[in-house]
């Protein structure tokens, strides 16, 4: 793929007080990921990694540029460059 769009859903927030990424596994649709997840010790630490991972591929698929939306509007504005 030449170019990606990426769209970091009501999943994906940006927690101002830390500067970092927020997961929220509530907000995640793809309930397919999830998946025998739940036998775990930490669920919900499988499930913010599965995120983070789907992420990860997603943004390195672009060979010559990748666009980024954030639907979370504080983490549009961390995006956008100052």
């Amino acid at each position: 793929m030449n170019y990606v769009g990426v769209i970091l859903g009501p999943s994906v927030s940006y927690d101002e007080d830390n500067n970092e990424l927020k997961i929220i596994t509530e907000n995640y649709k793809d309930t397919e990921a999830f998946r025998g997840k739940d036998e775990f010790k930490d669920p919900k630490y499988i499930k913010e990694k599965i995120i983070l991972n789907s992420i990860n591929v997603l943004l390195k698929r672009g060979i010559n540029g990748l666009y980024v939306f954030a639907s979370d509007p504080k983490l549009r504005a961390r995006l956008l460059p100052s």
